[in-house]
């Protein structure tokens, strides 16, 4: 099999732009892309479908009424409904489709349509309709409509659109935030619209843009710029940052920079208390952690649903690691495995000793190689032996490390041990739980390697904290 021509190799970050993977003859699509889905199947084996043709759709008990459906990635013969191993390391069923025939999307003119013309109900029923996944948190992804739809008239003031990578190893909302943005723009006033006609927080890599400032203000000979010539002394909101340009926005607009050098930097509470500290004015004053907040990839599906018709068919994966010779962001279809993106990056170079999906501080170990890329995978890394930690758990030793380490100042500790059975923690420390960004940094510190920020997700899952 021939590796894509344009893959840059893993000497430096070389990747700027997302490339195009190939397809596969037979792909495989998990009917679980989301955290609360309970999808039914509409096909059955030997039935034919199209590109973006709906496979499952929610069914009656799904706890909210915008769940988003689900779409043959290729055209094809349904050859079997088979049971798989999710990304998440879920056992479940899935549809397997035979390539054949003709594409519905790919390869065809787009015919933009005017979205300024729907009304919120219609934005909200094609994003459902579209199977748009919200995955500004691949460990809970959602749908998007339900998100939007079941957001409170009170949190419909403003919308968070982060656009770079929470996990420090990934590099996949960074890179398209530069590549596509005004189809991220235009994503986000779609949802703004939806909700309301909230206002637009973009929140950026601040030191990223510097970097790209300071780049444009000498040329290749070491001149100054023209900018300087002029004696412009241009912030770095102005200068260098044409991405930027909200003329005509329909909805109050506000960029604010976050300093990423400092994990974590893309949850919530982080994002909330940078918005607080520079954006006094109304609505974004009002920002709370029951806003909308989306990623880069989100938006790009929202503007191909809604400007073209083109359903959640393809994902954007940033595919690394030391196992393969090369690295590439590619546009890959949903259902295609693992092992055939290691294929298209040169192969497997040694036996890969784990495959980590959606980044090594926030992503999850996968079972397989042949597991399906789902619309909630950003990231795949194929990892060697020395890489991978020991994970065998040990008692805690109240060494206290979590303590120090955790960014919302909490006793994770105390939490785990109430999560996990032990010693009941008193309800000041459980209520504590909900601030909880989920970042990982009180396992990455722990001696005795638990599971602390799982446990305290669980508290939060199961309701116990307010």
């Amino acid at each position: 099999m021939k590796m894509i021509p344009v893959i840059h190799t893993n000497e430096g970050n070389l990747v700027k732009r997302a490339v195009n993977g190939f397809l596969q003859p037979v792909v495989t699509i998990p009917l679980s892309h989301e955290t609360q889905d309970s999808l039914v199947c509409l096909v059955r084996q030997g039935d034919r479908v199209r590109e973006g043709d709906v496979i499952a759709v929610p069914s009656s008990s799904y706890p909210l009424r915008s769940g988003a459906k689900l779409h043959a990635s290729v055209p094809g013969i349904v050859e079997d409904i088979v049971s798989c191993i999710s990304p998440n390391g879920r056992e479940e069923r899935a549809v397997r489709i035979r390539l054949a025939g003709r594409f519905s999307y790919l390869g065809k003119k787009r015919f933009s349509e005017n979205w300024r013309s729907l009304s919120p109900s219609e934005i909200i029923r094609r994003i459902a309709d579209s199977g748009v996944i919200n995955t500004f948190d691949t460990t809970e992804p959602a749908s998007l409509a339900s998100q939007i739809e079941y957001t409170e008239m009170k949190e419909r003031n403003v919308l968070v659109v982060r656009l770079y990578d929470d996990d420090p190893q990934r590099i996949t909302d960074s890179v398209l935030s530069k590549a596509f943005f005004d189809d991220i723009k235009t994503g986000a006033f779609i949802v703004s619209r939806a909700l309301g006609g909230a206002g637009i927080v973009f929140a950026y890599d601040a030191e990223n843009m510097q970097k790209t400032a300071s780049a444009g203000k000498k040329g290749k000979s070491g001149e100054k710029s023209s900018a300087q010539s002029d004696g412009k002394n241009a912030s770095i909101e102005k200068e260098d940052r044409s991405f930027m340009n909200v003329e005509g926005a329909p909805a109050p607009v506000c960029f604010v920079p976050v300093d990423i050098t400092e994990y974590p930097a893309g949850f919530r509470n982080e994002i909330i208390d940078v918005v607080k500290k520079s954006a006094k004015e109304k609505p974004f004053n009002k920002i709370s952690a029951g806003c909308v907040f989306v990623d880069a990839v989100s938006m790009i599906a929202v503007n191909n649903a809604i400007c073209f018709g083109v359903p959640s068919v393809e994902q954007y994966v940033h595919v690394s690691g030391e196992c393969i010779p090369a690295e590439a962001l590619m546009k890959v279809r949903v259902g295609t495995t693992m092992r055939y993106l290691a294929e298209q990056c040169g192969g497997l170079k040694r036996s890969s000793a784990a495959v980590i999906v959606n980044g090594l501080m926030l992503g999850s170990f996968c079972a397989s190689l042949d597991a399906p890329v789902t619309k909630y995978v950003k990231s795949i890394s194929f990892l060697s032996a020395h890489r991978i930690p020991d994970r065998n758990e040990l008692p805690c030793v109240r060494c206290g490390e979590c303590r120090l380490v955790c960014p919302r100042h909490l006793s994770p500790d105390i939490l785990y041990r109430h999560a996990s059975g032990g010693a009941e923690a008193q309800k000041e420390y459980i209520d504590s739980a909900v601030l909880c960004s989920g970042c990982g940094l009180c396992n990455s510190v722990c001696p005795s390697r638990l599971s602390i920020s799982q446990a305290i997700t669980r508290m939060r899952h199961s309701g116990e904290s307010l």
